[in-house]
């Protein structure tokens, strides 16, 4: 058992304590946590195998998100499925919806300070803009793509709630009608 002093686990203790955590689950739930990543198209005997159960459970269980939206189905021959990211992206308005105006107004804020701050870092409007070589030595230019990366995530999440809060101040202007 590892102890405070042993540090962070690495990245294979966590992958390895993900597969045990993952096996001792039921099928669906495997299947289920296998379809979370499917970021690519997979087949049902590659998610099958992937959650360790048999292709027909894995297409019975992949078939039931597919109703409930999380999956999509993106070929019939051979059955082949991707996450829904559509309904990621609704769920992740849907939890916005739930924070109060001061909440949403006080995320908002620390996410456009945080992106002022790298407009400001590197002289430029968007991420897209900035080449990351222009911005650190050959063996710190991942530190700089990384940090684009976060720019980038920053951005979506602004974007994300300043629609919420538009939305909210349109309801509100219909209700007043």
């Amino acid at each position: 058992m590892p102890t405070p002093d042993d540090g962070p686990p690495t990245e294979f203790e966590i992958t390895s304590e993900f597969e045990t955590n993952l096996a001792s689950e039921p099928a669906d739930e495997r299947v289920y946590r296998i379809a979370l990543q499917l970021y690519e198209p997979a087949r049902v005997a590659t998610i099958a195998e992937r959650a360790d159960c048999a292709p027909d459970t894995a297409r019975r269980h992949l078939e039931r998100l597919i109703d409930i939206g999380v999956l999509e189905r993106v070929a019939e021959n051979p059955a082949t499925y991707r996450r829904n990211e559509s309904y990621f992206e609704w769920r992740k308005r849907s939890r916005l919806e739930q924070l109060s105006p001061s909440q949403l107004q006080d995320r908002l804020e620390e996410l456009t300070s945080r992106e002022q701050t790298l407009r400001e870092r590197y002289d430029a409007e968007r991420p897209g803009d900035v080449d990351a070589l222009d911005h650190a030595d050959y063996d710190q230019v991942e530190e700089v793509w990384m940090e684009l990366s976060e720019w980038e995530t920053v951005r979506r999440r602004i974007r994300r709630l300043d629609d919420v809060r538009r939305q909210r101040a349109a309801d509100s202007e219909s209700e007043a009608a």
